[in-house]
């Protein structure tokens, strides 16, 4: 599959085996107690290759964790440099096996979407 920008042709690599992976990462802040003097910060991944219908159910949601504080994180990259690389390592791909063909393969998965409330997903960018 190619992409034509202008009258140029650029090769697509992504998404080209059905096995590829498609992830969305949510995350906003919440008082979970009653007088909201402490926050929480969870951080989700939704697998879209799932319907929608069963995307957003519990068991198929990823709880990546949780950031507790009395306030928001003041450095929100700390918290999530380490799924940062993760999410990396398997957009290059990592090993896996196929049950069904009995072989190893390259499995891939890219985050295509990240979203949240506005002060949540300023501070992810």
């Amino acid at each position: 599959m190619d992409v034509v920008v202008g009258d140029e042709k650029l090769p697509f690599w992504f998404f080209l085996d059905p096995r590829d992976i498609v992830l969305g990462l949510s995350t906003d802040g919440f008082g979970p107690f009653k007088h909201r003097t402490k926050t929480a910060w969870p951080i989700i991944l939704f697998n879209y290759n799932l319907p929608p219908e069963e995307r957003f159910q519990k068991d198929n949601i990823i709880s990546v964790g949780i950031i507790p504080g009395p306030k928001k994180p003041c450095n929100f990259d700390f918290f999530l440099w380490p799924l940062v690389q993760e999410l990396l390592q398997l957009a290059i791909g990592v090993q896996a096996f196929d049950s069904l063909s009995k072989s190893l393969f390259l499995l891939h998965a890219y985050m295509i979407l990240v979203f949240g409330d506005i002060p949540a997903v300023s501070m992810i960018i």
